[in-house]
């Protein structure tokens, strides 16, 4: 009876212990609240402070969050590199400023940690914001910024045409500054040129973006940045792209960027442009390769060829002016080398149709009409070919002042082979004043002088 008595005793005080102890000790779940509790408290404190631009009262219940409760809220993000760039911006001593910095590059890390899925602030965007505060900070450790290239090109890479335009001037910088360390750089530099353009040309086109002009900004920026560097020499890209166009033959996405860089180069003239503007015609013809084809038939001295691909670009043209050009185009390259004087005033005069304010096309036409020979045996009447080349130069500087000059000393020259008054003599059909029609080829009207 007394060992029992003894059991019963001995396990009440057992319990009794345990119950004891386990009121002394507070649990998981009290700790884990009162953590809670506290990130909440800094996360509150330190907002209100932030929004207030009060970085400093901001930053230590921004840091506990940050070190304690990391995946709380994007706002600890958001307003942590606010708070750690002011901060940067105000330090003098050198080694507390580049523990900021270390602590800032590591809260774009954590974000990447915690938020990268985040729809609006991805990662790429994130890294793009981080290599930016990267560039603009000082890296002496890292003069060429090769972290932050890494960084802009899974931005640009990853963000395509959302890219954001800071990014993208920033990326053209620093790979030009690794171009001009390494020339061995150059084909990045040129594939990096012809990624960030594509954004920016669409960008910068959009009617419906309402950054149009900002983008537009930027691609001058970038355009003059990479015409500094020189890389875009015709013998340079021509090192590059030679077997890249032969490879590439059927690939017209390849060959359309590669005809856009050779012209942003200024580099037309190029056998390898050439030979890409053919490729693209044969695959899907435009108005840019079909003038690119033509340029190189007339490099080529194949100018019926030529003629044909001008035909081509002007049926592939949209703008009546540019339409204008291929004409006269085609009429200078008839009367110049084809020796086709009636074919070229009809282009001549097709390009009038299309622009009537030009001067060019009827100082050609006068120019074809005082070139003319053997309309007439007769002396005289052959003659009367200059009157009717001056009606045109003279019709040339009344639409286009701008051919003011060059009508002028075309008029004076031409007016010298007009016939004279002994000449008249013998042909009463050609009294001063009355009209004439001027025959063979030419029929048009003109009056005697």
């Amino acid at each position: 009876m007394k060992t029992f008595s003894k059991i019963i005793l001995s396990t009440l005080l057992v319990g009794t212990s345990f119950s004891a102890v386990a009121q002394d000790a507070p649990s998981a779940t009290t700790d884990a609240d009162a953590k809670q509790q506290k990130c909440k408290e800094d996360l509150s404190a330190f907002y209100q402070f932030a929004r207030q631009k009060n970085y400093a009262d901001a930053y230590l219940p921004w840091l506990d969050l940050y070190n304690n409760c990391p995946e709380m809220s994007k706002n600890t993000y958001k307003y942590g590199v606010m708070i750690l760039n002011d901060f940067i911006a105000k330090e003098t001593d050198a080694t507390k400023k580049a523990e900021y910095f270390d602590l800032l590059m590591k809260v774009y890390d954590s974000r990447i940690q915690y938020f990268g899925d985040d729809a609006v602030m991805p990662k790429a965007r994130i890294l793009g914001n981080k290599a930016v505060d990267y560039i603009s900070n000082n890296t002496p450790n890292d003069p060429l910024k090769k972290e932050a290239y890494i960084w802009l090109g899974e931005a640009v890479n990853g963000l395509e045409d959302a890219c954001d335009g800071t990014y993208l001037q920033y990326y053209i910088w620093v790979s030009s500054n690794l171009y001009y360390n390494d020339k061995n750089h150059a084909p990045q530099l040129i594939a990096d040129y012809i990624k960030t353009n594509e954004i920016l040309s669409k960008a910068s086109t959009d009617a419906n973006n309402p950054h149009a002009s900002y983008y537009a900004q930027i691609k001058e920026t970038n355009d003059q940045t990479i015409m500094a560097t020189r890389v875009l020499s015709a013998e340079t890209l021509d090192n590059i792209y030679a077997e890249k166009i032969i490879e590439n033959k059927d690939n017209i996405n390849f060959l359309v960027s590669t005809l856009n860089l050779y012209k942003s180069a200024g580099a037309t003239t190029s056998p390898v442009y050439f030979q890409a503007s053919e490729f693209a015609h044969k695959i899907q013809p435009t108005e840019e390769s079909a003038v690119g084809c033509a340029n190189m038939y007339i490099q080529k001295e194949q100018y019926e060829t030529a003629v044909n691909y001008l035909k081509d670009a002007i049926k592939y043209s949209t703008v009546d002016t540019k339409k204008a050009e291929y004409e006269l185009l085609i009429a200078s390259i008839m009367q110049a080398y084809l020796r086709n004087f009636s074919g070229a005033r009809e282009h001549a005069r097709a390009s009038l149709e299309l622009n009537p304010n030009q001067g060019k096309p009827y100082i050609l036409i006068g120019t074809l009409y005082a070139q003319s020979k053997g309309i007439y045996s007769d002396p005289v009447l052959s003659k009367t070919v200059y009157w009717v080349a001056v009606d045109k130069f003279i019709k040339a500087k009344q639409v286009d002042p701008s051919c003011t000059e060059e009508a002028n000393k075309l008029i004076n020259t031409y007016s010298r082979y007009f016939p004279e008054d002994q000449d008249i003599f013998m042909h009463p059909d050609l009294n001063k004043g009355a009209a004439y029609t001027v025959g063979g080829w030419i029929g048009e009207t003109t009056t005697c002088r």
